[in-house]
């Protein structure tokens, strides 16, 4: 029986693997590339790849999560008296700076979104906890219930807007992204 290894496990960083499936996801075509071909690009193991990406599409969506988590730290950071609908739309513009090193990364993964229909049903969830912290913003910042319909339509329309701002950016924009989501706003955005 052989020794087994000496020391730590080696760690594998999920960054990595969404990168190296992003640029086959890029250089190929989505439904072409395989999880199998993302565990070789990356030097893993297909066990490893669905331990932490349980779906193809979850590579792609991985960075959605942090995008929202943003959002919720930049609305905090918006003074208590400001409205809702301001306080959205800064914490939004906030968010969409991304650090250059992410930048890549980000227009790579909306574009991959925004090229395969079939991957906006596996983000609806992402989609639904950025909704719902806007929700939850405009909701206690105005003293309206959560569950008003004005409150859902205007969380919706944000997050589809900023969405929608920051796809047109991967796209096309030699802007930042958190100036695209800015115009796409409006221009609502406080300024310190």
């Amino acid at each position: 029986m052989p020794d087994a290894p000496i020391g730590r496990p080696r760690t594998i960083a999920p960054h990595h693997i969404a990168a190296v499936a992003l640029e086959l996801f890029t250089a190929r075509d989505f439904d072409a590339v395989s999880m199998d071909d993302v565990a070789a690009a990356a030097g893993v193991s297909r066990r490893s790849v669905f331990r932490l990406f349980p779906s193809k599409g979850s590579l792609v969506w991985g960075g959605f999560d942090e995008f929202t988590e943003r959002v919720a730290a930049a609305l905090r950071a918006v003074p208590a008296d400001v409205d809702g609908d301001t306080a959205v739309c800064s914490a939004l513009v906030t968010a969409s700076a991304f650090p250059p090193d992410d930048q890549d990364v980000t227009r790579r993964r909306l574009l991959v979104i925004d090229r395969n229909p079939s991957l906006a049903s596996e983000g609806a969830a992402q989609h639904s906890a950025l909704t719902q912290v806007l929700r939850e913003a405009i909701a206690e910042r105005d003293g309206v219930e959560h569950a008003d319909l004005h409150v859902a339509v205007r969380a919706a329309a944000r997050a589809a807007e900023a969405t929608a701002a920051l796809t047109w950016w991967a796209r096309e924009g030699a802007e930042s992204p958190e100036a695209v989501v800015e115009r796409a706003l409006g221009g609502s955005a406080v300024r310190d």
